[in-house]
């Protein structure tokens, strides 16, 4: 029997992002497998291990500058980067699909009521690979803008000496203070929005009053020990792994792959208390989301939000579309499914008691509208977030 090939992990395993990564990968493994791996607990160094001494047969990375892609591309070893940053370099990856990262954060925070926006980034390092984080900023702007309204760029201080986080934090404070109140804000990543939530601390803000923050990634840890707990766009780690994983081994078996990246959609958001607000203007509108939200365990119709506004139906649906940009139906929908999201993500409910606390009369009726919304059964969500 041939021996297994062996594969160098050189993925950060200290963020979830990472550790979500190896699962998909680890996932890959066991089904067609099996492989040997080669895995450092902690960060990734800059120099590459030497891996042709340890003979092995393929590596799965995360570049993070140009000088550490271009070394461990000299050793001629099948690559797969999951965060497809190098183009020119490396041809093919695997990675998120940043556009709909941006989409589905700028969407939320426009589904609150807000009007004004702001997109706090991460700086550039020297040598550095921030594509994906000027990708989401690009595509934010881009969606509130052609939503009617503008969004502000923070800008990072370009003194080094400036950019220690006791300095950046007041800097940061004092831009959070000049947006327009109630403003919405998406961070580049969780640990970015735990920076949004102290400098608005520091500014006198509250939150979500006066700002509703978003971050990406769903790191519960980060998440649930902010204060309040922050809404993340949960991105689907698990796929990106197991996609990443496929392609390295037909790159191992001497086949081709396309010379493009394989994007993989966000799962959605998972909504905490940091976006707990509305915004809009129109009374209507906000006493209709208000019900919608105090009776999301009962199954409500929309002849019921109608009753409590008092409004025709094509009354209130171009007063929803006019403010949220969807019709009520829709944002109903939207909110139930959210609230199944939380459940199977903080829960060990069995579907059906889920069905039942976020309004749906059947079982079935859940699973169909989720598959449709969400691109994957319940289940599978559950097993990639975990029900606790």
């Amino acid at each position: 029997m041939a021996a297994p090939p062996k594969v160098a992990l050189l993925i950060e395993t200290a963020s979830s992002y990472g550790r979500g990564l190896l699962r998909g990968i680890a996932r890959y493994a066991r089904l067609h497998g099996p492989w040997s791996f080669f895995l450092e607990p902690g960060g990734q160094d800059e120099t590459p291990p030497p891996l042709r001494d340890w003979g092995v047969d393929g590596v799965i990375t995360l570049f993070r500058t140009r000088r550490q892609a271009r070394r461990l591309l000299a050793l001629r070893i099948p690559t797969v980067d999951l965060d497809f940053t190098l183009p020119g370099l490396v041809p093919w990856g695997v990675c998120n699909d940043e556009a709909g990262v941006a989409r589905t954060a700028a969407e939320h925070l426009l589904s609150r009521g807000l009007r004004h926006f702001g997109f706090v980034a991460w700086a550039a390092v020297e040598d550095g690979i921030s594509l994906w984080e000027s990708r989401r900023q690009k595509v934010f702007v881009d969606v509130v803008r052609r939503a009617g309204f503008d969004a502000s760029v923070y800008a990072w201080p370009t003194r080094p000496a400036d950019r220690v986080w006791g300095r950046e934090q007041k800097r940061l404070a004092t831009w959070l203070a000049s947006l327009p109140r109630p403003a919405g804000v998406m961070a580049a990543n969780d640990q970015r929005a735990r920076h949004v939530l102290e400098a608005a601390r520091l500014a006198g803000l509250r939150i979500p009053d006066d700002l509703a923050v978003i971050g990406v990634d769903n790191d519960e840890t980060l998440c649930d020990l902010s204060t309040p707990s922050i809404s993340s766009v949960a991105l689907d780690t698990d796929t990106i792994g197991y996609q990443g994983a496929a392609m390295l081994d037909r790159l191992m078996g001497g086949r081709r792959v396309p010379r493009r990246p394989e994007l993989v959609p966000p799962l959605g958001v998972i909504a905490r208390r940091s976006t707990d607000m509305l915004a809009m203007a129109d009374p209507a509108v906000v006493t209709a989301v208000r019900f919608m939200e105090a009776n999301i365990g009962r199954p409500i119709r929309i002849s019921d939000v109608l009753r409590i506004t008092q409004l025709s139906r094509k009354t209130l649906e171009v007063r929803f579309r006019r403010g949220l940009g969807r019709t009520p139906h829709e944002e109903l929908q939207r909110r139930r499914l959210e609230r199944v999201k939380t459940l199977l993500q903080q829960t060990d409910w069995p579907l059906k008691q889920i069905a039942r606390a976020a309004g749906f009369t059947y079982v079935e009726h859940l699973h169909s509208i989720f598959r449709r919304d969400v691109g994957m059964t319940p289940a599978k969500f559950r097993a990639m977030h975990g029900g606790r």
